[in-house]
């Protein structure tokens, strides 16, 4: 089916936009008012319409940081039925356009590192690095896709001057038997289900850190809430101590018939 990209303006498209969010996520939209306010001063919302009708959306506002400023991307949806489909990917990279065409030189974003087919198109496909990890970042959330569980979330920084990281992360995939050391695996119970299992940490043994999390979350958490909170609570304090020690996330691996994916850690300077 042929898709085409456009850039969401119009009050009737952003109404268009808000119906998308409430279906994705099971919970009231984020007001017109702010969204219109948003698009007519320094946001982006990009809309992917399949035959006319909006299917994904990615929506995102001007921020500052240590006085830089960069683009805010906010939020991404995707109707159920058109996921899977490379239209986030195709959707970031028209964001990522239109940005450059804005005078943004950054963009930045949140995510639930435990998801992984975001993380994999994070960090594998489009090359952002997860720099931050912020503990319980919304609150506790009741829509569909994030209640239960505290809401933690990686911040990324996609910077659009430079290569794409992804690229070189995956080449270094190559030396992963060799060269590197997993510090949280996934060990499979009799169920099927993922568990955490952590490792020491030799920094000295490799140049990369592997960290797991389950390819299938939510179904894991809709199984066994217990042992999705244990994955939670697992990542966190891995991820943290990662990034205080300084390491990057700057990439994501996954090998064919394995139920995991791995988040691919190295030096911040390298």
């Amino acid at each position: 089916m042929p898709l085409s990209l456009q850039i969401i303006e119009t009050m009737e498209q952003l109404k268009e936009m808000a119906e998308l969010e409430a279906d994705v996520w099971g919970t009231a939209p984020i007001p017109l008012h702010q969204t219109l306010t948003a698009v007519k001063n320094g946001g982006i919302a990009i809309g992917a319409y399949a035959d006319g009708k909006l299917v994904g959306f990615v929506y995102s506002f001007p921020g500052m940081q240590n006085g830089e400023v960069y683009l805010c991307s906010h939020m991404m949806g995707i109707a159920k039925p058109f996921r899977d489909q490379g239209i986030g990917y195709r959707l970031k990279m028209k964001q990522a356009e239109e940005a450059r065409r804005r005078g943004y030189r950054v963009i930045r974003w949140t995510y639930d590192p435990l998801q992984s087919r975001n993380g994999y198109l994070n960090l594998a496909k489009l090359g952002a690095l997860g720099v931050e990890y912020v503990e319980n970042c919304y609150g506790e959330m009741n829509d569909a896709l994030n209640g239960q569980l505290p809401s933690d979330r990686f911040i990324v920084e996609w910077r659009l001057d430079e290569r794409p990281t992804g690229e070189r992360s995956l080449a270094k995939a190559d030396l992963l038997k060799a060269r590197s050391l997993t510090v949280l695996e996934a060990g499979q119970r009799a169920d099927g289900l993922l568990r955490p299992v952590l490792r020491d940490i030799d920094e000295t043994a490799a140049p990369l850190l592997l960290a797991a999390v389950p390819l299938d979350f939510p179904q894991l958490k809709e199984r066994d809430l217990a042992l999705a909170l244990e994955w939670r609570l697992a990542t966190r304090a891995l991820f943290q101590r990662l990034l205080t020690e300084g390491w990057i996330a700057a990439g994501a691996w996954r090998r064919s018939g394995e139920p995991a994916m791995h988040y691919i850690w190295v030096r911040r300077n390298e």
